[in-house]
């Protein structure tokens, strides 16, 4: 009996720490520590949902990015082409379309803006009447593609005389005026109508025909308080009488 009792005990005290080990393998963790993981997975799923709400909003700004900037490249062009148009229209407002020499408004407005200045600084200023002799034949014999290459030749030839902030206009037809600053009296204009006279006479090759230049010239110089008008019209007569008694030029 006492054997047997000894050999169960026995036994028992071997088997013990192996049934032990099964029991702590099997014992689930406690309940904390299973509310720590829940946790945890619910913070990486939610920090997964922001960062891709975060890489949504990225891709939407960048998407949005783009499109401003093409809408900036859109609208910076046009304003290019807004500006450009806006330039051409005004230069074709105050030039001549033929010749490309200032027209009649602005050769008025500098006009002006000279007699004002020639006012302030007590320095006189010329106004140059110019009128072709004889384009009539040329308009009728070599044709009116003939007759506009003479002009711009004359328009070039003009603008080649000239010293800088002088102004040589095209005023209609086959006028031009010419605006010289600060002469200093009535010869120092006529040298300017001599060297005129002297770039025109050159000939002109115009459909295979050499044809040569003549042109009346009137001029008259501004001192102080007289409108722009009674200055052109005192050029225009000028002008007139250099044509009608066949002068090179006549100083009003």
């Amino acid at each position: 009996m006492n054997n047997m009792s000894n050999y169960q005990h026995s036994n028992n005290a071997a088997v013990s720490p192996l049934l032990a080990q099964h029991w702590l393998e099997q014992t689930p963790p406690c309940e904390s520590e299973c509310c720590q993981l829940q946790q945890s997975r619910e913070e990486i799923s939610a920090l997964q949902r922001a960062l891709a709400l975060s890489q949504q909003q990225l891709a939407s700004a960048r998407r949005q990015i783009e499109s401003l900037r093409q809408s900036h490249d859109s609208l910076e062009q046009q304003l290019l082409e807004s500006n450009e148009n806006y330039r051409q229209a005004l230069h074709c407002a105050h030039h001549d379309e033929l010749t490309g020499l200032p027209n009649r408004i602005l050769l008025l407005d500098r006009l002006q803006q000279i007699m004002a200045q020639a006012d302030r600084q007590q320095k006189p200023v010329a106004l140059l009447f110019i009128d072709l002799d004889e384009f009539k034949n040329v308009n009728d014999q070599l044709g009116h593609t003939a007759g506009d290459q003479l002009l711009r030749e004359v328009a070039a030839r003009l603008s080649a005389c000239l010293r800088y902030g002088d102004t040589a206009c095209r005023y209609g037809g086959d006028e031009f005026l010419i605006l010289l600053g600060e002469v200093d009296d009535d010869s120092s204009v006529a040298a300017v109508i001599e060297k005129i006279q002297s770039c025109l006479a050159e000939a002109c090759l115009l459909n295979g025909t050499l044809v040569s230049i003549t042109a009346s010239i009137g001029a008259a110089i501004y001192h102080h308080d007289e409108s722009d008008m009674d200055l052109l019209n005192r050029a225009d007569s000028a002008m007139y009488r250099a044509k009608k008694h066949k002068l090179s030029q006549v100083i009003g």
